[in-house]
């Protein structure tokens, strides 16, 4: 391809070109795969250059004192650009840096995490050098500007190659999105369809029945006579001889694990519930995949497993369920089939995303969604969103493409008769696995439906991993939000967004289906007043949901707590409807939802002028009634929440009102006040047998917290211990005359402790906190002093990714980790990388988080009864961050005396596995936590 390109790549002292500065830019001109020049040059900042950062390209101060300014760097940048198109990854950074720096390049760029995420859809990692190890591209230095300017040129290349093997009729269907939006990729693409010989034919090529779509195998028969299991042959098999050992390098015998496969053997034989914890180290999910899948197969019973995360489900996915089929066969046993399976959400609909491609009026967003999609629909063996690794707005155009059922055809649908629906490829398979994999989401929404709208296979033993998860979940699930999001996504897709003026989006384009059908002038002329009265009816609703927001907002703002990190929140109580101000959201409101409900009357009538036409040739008719109904069942389903939460109808659920700092826009909300009765005559009440398991369900050595909050009245309990040696490798310190949490010199007492752990141990630490203010506020204060000594700070919100942080804690081991939220759990870092943990403070709920208060005001003694428990299960979740492996050592640091000073204490220290607590004054602390450290050194 003769283009002369230049491959960019800026170093920068952060990430806000407002703020940050350039230290050092790189850029390659080439033609094809030949190298016209190159340009290199440090660029002298005016500010100080972050350590974070010279520990990240081997750049010093020294280096950059010598270095031109700014302006001198970007003039000679600017004529080694000329007007050649700009190739890097991500580039908009690097554009945007320039531009706030002074140079504007206004030339066209082809971005290679863009192409990438176009020409290798499924990819979980798109960063640059992901993407060479993909495309087998070499390189050496990274994060220095000319080598990623190279590297960023060999990966673009090999895209291009990528590219040329696609079919002529995708390119030519590329071009065709293409046309009509800013997209300069499309240049390319019309370079390589030049390129290519034989005619362009614009349609996609019918998507084919992937191998893996036809196992063998039907769906499963139950056996005519329950087959129990024999306990001690499953025992043997995770003996140190059995079948497991011999198939699984590195397996090893694990008497806990044992006893918890007796114990769900024992389960699945008689029909019974089992709670069971399972410390870390125990390998609870070969514990009970063991025994579910020979009972499985056995009996010719599905076996349904529940996880929380999608690490989880992908460690049993991808590694354990494999682990395990191997085993079986080498060792002559028959192996279980299995298959994962999510809800309708996730996966693509092949009818509504060709509905979509087909639109008469694409918007940009709309065209670079399918630019984005193109290339996946036409491969993808699942469908599975997840592949595609959605950013930005384009979620919301993906709800338009999914399997919802309101818009499913069923047997009626041709894709589904042809065998490409990816929804009805999943349920097949999941009919046929003896091992089903879902999430808690699935599980849950599942329960919710109706026969007709489930997902899940008919099923009766269930194992629910994760199972501290399940009452949030259940409380997620079956609950709403509804807010600006929602409902304008539901007037735009009527009748397009802002600068539409009422004529696009599905409204829009109904007419356009009538071409060349049989129907007659009369009823297209009454189908074309009833359109127009239902885009003048969503026109109707904008102006008055401007004004209920704003109303809402307003009352917000008076009636609520001072905001936290993220948002206020008020609890809409009887007694809060009564104050001044309400009456107004409630007329707002009443408004709004009479202006929803003219527009669900226009939609009804339509569908009504619409029930007769079905051989009248009107274009996609079923796909037309089928989003109509949809439409109105929306719009009914707005209106029945809004009215729930203004008026608070029911009083079996939580409503508040919330306010996004963020967004600035208010959302009303509800949760369910009890999900435990729910569980217990919708899960355990109808099946046979339920296993719940996980590392943190027991507090204070017993299950009555948890039982009750499930509603979970009848169980057999096994808690079983780690096989790691806590007492030999963990020790508790909690210094004594450290404040409270909340008194006068808390805040800088943890300042202090962060600075002289981190120093005394040389980085290896992690922080986990309870709120981001807190974390702000110490990454402020311990970041000058830890970094002068060559300790990095990372701070979650603050750095990137947590993704990103773990890896960069991992791979610099002089380094501080403050983390909140989803550090508390699923954190795994084994080895001397993490040697400390420190817990800011015990974490409890906020007292004034709607659906915590409301639940505790159920209880005689809300604090102990419910907040303690709580609180406890999550505060061993965050101390099982530091023990990973037999040969970890490593100190958990408690900044919250009360475990000492206070009667509830107890119960957090009681609840950790057995070992090492001290407890002494601060200036100590740091002396111990290296003596305990050096020690585990020694004993090695």
């Amino acid at each position: 391809m003769n283009i002369t390109c230049v491959a960019l790549d800026l170093e920068t002292t952060g990430l806000d070109p407002r703020v940050d500065e350039i230290i050092e830019i790189g850029a390659v001109k080439f033609e094809g795969r030949s190298v016209l020049d190159t340009f290199q040059t440090l660029v002298k900042p005016a500010q100080a250059l972050p350590y974070r950062i010279q520990l990240l390209t081997g750049i010093t101060a020294a280096e950059l004192e010598e270095a031109p300014s700014a302006p001198v760097a970007l003039s000679e940048l600017h004529d080694f650009l000329a007007g050649h198109p700009v190739v890097g990854q991500s580039i908009s950074f690097d554009l945007d840096f320039l531009t706030e720096h002074g140079l504007g390049v206004p030339n066209p760029a082809y971005d290679t995490f863009e192409l990438a995420a176009m020409l290798l859809p499924g990819l979980r990692d798109y960063s640059l050098s992901a993407l060479a190890d993909t495309l087998d591209v070499f390189y050496t230095t990274r994060h220095r500007a000319l080598p990623d300017a190279m590297l960023a040129k060999d990966v673009f290349l090999a895209l291009l190659d990528r590219a040329r093997g696609l079919d002529l009729s995708v390119i030519a269907e590329v071009e065709r999105l293409a046309k009509d939006i800013d997209w300069p990729p499309a240049l390319l693409f019309r370079r390589i369809a030049d390129e290519k010989t034989g005619d362009v034919f614009c349609q996609i090529p019918g998507l084919e029945l992937s191998p893996g779509d036809r196992r063998k195998g039907g769906r499963l028969a139950p056996a005519s006579r329950r087959m129990p299991l024999d306990l001690d042959r499953l025992a043997n098999m995770l003996g140190a001889d059995g079948i497991m050992a011999r198939a699984v390098p590195g397996f090893e015998r694990r008497p806990e694990q044992v006893k918890m496969l007796a114990a769900v053997a024992d389960a699945l034989n008689r029909g019974e519930h089992l709670v069971v914890e399972a410390g870390t180290g125990t390998g609870k999910s070969m514990a009970y995949l063991v025994p579910a899948s020979r009972f499985a197969v056995e009996n010719g019973l599905p076996v349904v497993v529940s996880t929380n995360t999608i690490n989880l489900q992908d460690q049993l996915i991808a590694k354990d369920i494999p682990d395990l089929v191997r085993a079986f066969e080498e060792g002559g046993i028959s192996p279980p089939r299995y298959a994962q399976l999510k809800g309708r959400n996730n996966y693509l609909c092949v009818r509504r995303w060709n509905s979509l491609r087909h639109g008469q009026s694409l918007t940009e967003l709309e065209a670079r969604f399918l630019l984005r999609t193109l290339v996946w629909a036409c491969t993808t063996v699942s469908g599975d969103r997840a592949e595609l690794n959605l950013t930005g707005e384009e979620p919301s155009i993906w709800n338009r493409v999914c399997a919802q059922s309101e818009s499913c055809l069923g047997a009626r649908c041709p894709h589904q008769r042809g065998g490409v629906c990816f929804l009805h490829r999943a349920r097949r398979a999941a009919e046929k696995a003896h091992i089903l994999v879902v999430n808690h989401a699935l599980l849950l929404s599942d329960l919710a439906s109706s026969v007709q709208g489930r997902v899940i296979p008919d099923y009766s033993h269930l194992v629910v991993d994760e199972a501290h998860h399940l009452e949030e979940e259940a409380t997620e699930q079956w609950g709403f939000e509804i807010g600006a999001y929602r409902l304008e996504g539901f007037l735009d897709r009527l009748a397009g967004g802002a600068g539409t003026e009422g004529h696009g989006g599905f409204l829009g384009e109904f007419g356009g289906h009538f071409r060349g059908s049989s129907v007659s002038p009369a009823l297209r002329e009454g189908v074309a007043r009833e359109t127009e009265a239902a885009q003048r009816a969503v026109q109707g609703c904008r102006p008055l949901l401007r004004t209920f927001l704003d109303t809402l907002s307003h009352f917000i703002e008076a009636h609520a707590e001072e905001p936290g990190a993220y948002d206020r929140r008020l609890r809409l109580t009887n007694a809060v409807r009564r104050q001044p101000g309400w009456d107004d959201v409630e007329l707002a409101w009443e408004n709004l939802s009479l202006a929803v409900a003219d527009v669900d009357s226009c939609l009804g009538r339509l569908c009504g002028m619409m029930e007769p036409l079905p051989d009248a040739g009107v274009l996609d008719y079923d796909d037309l009634v089928m989003e109509l109904g949809a439409l109105v069942q929306w719009g009914a389903e707005l209106t029945e929440q809004g009215n729930a939460a203004v008026f608070g109808q029911n009083g079996g659920m939580v409503y508040w009102a919330s306010l996004r700092q963020a967004r600035g826009s208010p959302t009303l909300n509800a949760a369910p006040l009890h999900v435990g009765n729910v569980l217990a005559d919708e899960l355990f009440a109808r099946k046979e047998c339920v296993v719940l398991t996980s590392a943190t369900l027991s507090t204070e050595g017993g299950f009555e917290y948890v039982r009750g909050r499930l509603g979970l009245t009848e169980a057999n309990e096994l808690l079983l211990g780690s096989s790691f040696d806590y007492e030999r490798s963990a020790m508790v310190y909690v210094p004594g005359d450290i404040p409270e949490p909340g008194q006068a010199g808390y805040q800088k007492a943890v300042e202090q402790v962060l600075v002289d752990l981190g120093r005394a141990v040389g980085g290896k630490c992690l922080t986990l906190f309870t709120s981001h203010s807190a974390l702000r506020a110490s990454y402020e204060r311990i970041r000058g002093p830890l970094q002068g000594e060559g300790i990095l700070v990372l701070g979650q919100g603050l750095d990137g990714s947590p993704r990103r942080l773990l890896e960069t804690f991992k791979a610099n081991p002089r380094s501080v980790l403050l983390g909140t939220s989803s550090f508390w759990e699923g954190v795994d870092i084994v080895g001397e990388a993490l040697s400390v943990l420190v817990i800011a403070r015990l974490p409890f709920s906020v007292p004034s988080d709607p659906v915590f208060a409301a639940r505790g005001e159920l209880l005689e003694d809300p604090f102990n009864q419910y907040a303690v428990p709580q609180a406890v299960l999550r505060f061993k979740q965050g101390f099982g961050r530091l023990i990973r492996s037999r040969s970890d050592r490593g100190v958990v640091v408690l900044l919250d005396k009360r475990v000492r000073t206070k009667a509830y204490g107890a119960a957090f220290i009681g609840s950790l596995p057995p070992c090492t607590v001290k407890s002494g004054p601060m200036r100590h602390l740091a002396r111990e936590v290296k003596a305990w450290l050096q020690m585990g050194q020694q004993a090695s």
